[in-house]
């Protein structure tokens, strides 16, 4: 697997969103949510489009990205386990 949940990532491509007609510009930050083995690798990715519209400045869309499709730019921090 190329990514793991919670990793930062960057698009390499435009991308189609799963429910508009929205050309989610390359470039585009989001973080991997769920990720796919079965029937190909994929990953479930919550994107971050600039949007001055809203208070946070971005509007969010989930979409299925395969790995062609984006880079790692960060990776999930690990988890942290302490001895009480």
């Amino acid at each position: 697997m190329k990514a793991k949940i919670y990793d930062e990532i960057r698009t390499l491509v435009d991308v189609n969103s799963d429910f508009g007609d929205r050309l989610i510009p390359k470039g585009t930050m989001g973080a991997i949510v769920e990720c796919y083995e079965q029937p190909l690798e994929g990953y479930a990715v919550d994107l971050a489009i600039p949007d001055e519209r809203w208070v946070s400045g971005f509007d969010y869309e989930n979409v299925i990205l395969y790995p062609d499709q984006f880079e790692v730019v960060s990776l999930a921090p690990k988890k942290v386990h302490s001895v009480a």
